[in-house]
């Protein structure tokens, strides 16, 4: 997701960066904690908490603190196209199958096979 802020693009990759796009759009219209907060129905201290990125905020009350500021949420997509193999391969090549230490593998239940070489 990327926020739109005034016809920019800022990308939005965690709550502090939601934040601080509420923020940016705050101070460009010269609008104080206190304004946003009467706008929303909040205390200020519940717009600090927002702009300093607090994880733990009801969902629809930040929407509607982005909304009161002007921020805008969109989505970016790179292609409207199939993803291709290679993009495939980049997105689970964290999944890849690594080779293990044959120590380290435990055998499935049932497979057990008996400690002293049977």
């Amino acid at each position: 997701m990327a926020s739109a802020i005034k016809g920019r693009g800022v990308p939005v990759h965690t709550v502090r960066d939601l934040g601080a796009a509420v923020r940016q759009a705050r101070t460009e219209q010269n609008m104080t904690q206190a304004d946003l907060a009467a706008k929303v129905g909040v205390s200020r201290n519940w717009i600090m908490r927002l702009e300093k990125g607090h994880p733990r905020l009801e969902t629809q009350l930040v929407l509607d603190a982005m909304a009161a500021a002007g921020v805008a949420l969109t989505t970016v997509e790179d292609s409207l196209d199939e993803p291709t193999d290679s993009a495939w391969n980049e997105v689970f090549a964290d999944l890849a199958v690594r080779p293990r230490d044959a120590s380290t593998v435990h055998p499935a239940a049932g497979d057990e096979q008996p400690s002293d070489g049977r």
